[in-house]
This record gives C-alpha cells, structure tokens and sequence, in this order.
C-alpha cells in the first residue's frame, strides 16, 4: 500500500462524508471540516476496512485523541498496515 493510495482513500472518504466537499488539503484541521470525534473514529474504522487494515484498541485510542489532521490520519493508516 503506498501513501499516495493511503491519501487518496482518506480524501475521498472525508469528501464523502461532507458530502462532496473537496477544498482540503492534507494539513486542514479536521475541526476546520466540522468533524467531531465520532466523526473521526467512523473515518478510522472505515478506512481500516476499505484498505483491509486492522488495529488495536490502544492503537485507535491512541489515534483517537491525536488526530487533528488530514495528514495524521493518512500517516496512522500507513504505520498499522506496516505491521
């Protein structure tokens, strides 16, 4: 899996879910998109099954509460498919 796949699955799935908004770029805030923590856990999960990606609990908590960008998200997708 490279990281411009990683990327792009991210992007997609964000504009999907604001609904074909596309005016992000990998450093915007995830809060400056009105995503909340909810939002942001469904993201995780999401993208964890669509690349076939699994990680741990603690692995998620981690992300969970240190996700505040687009970038962060792809970059924490592309650690746990390391594993």
């Amino acid at each position: 899996m490279t990281r411009d796949a990683v990327r792009t699955a991210v992007h997609h799935f964000i504009s999907r879910l604001l609904e074909g908004r596309d005016d992000f770029d990998d450093n915007t805030h995830l809060v400056q998109l009105g995503l909340d923590r909810e939002d942001i856990e469904e993201l995780i999960f999401h993208l964890e099954d669509q690349l076939g990606l699994t990680a741990s609990t603690a692995e998620e908590d981690r992300m969970l509460k240190t996700a505040t960008t687009v970038d962060d998200l792809s970059r924490f997708l592309i650690e746990i498919g390391r594993y």
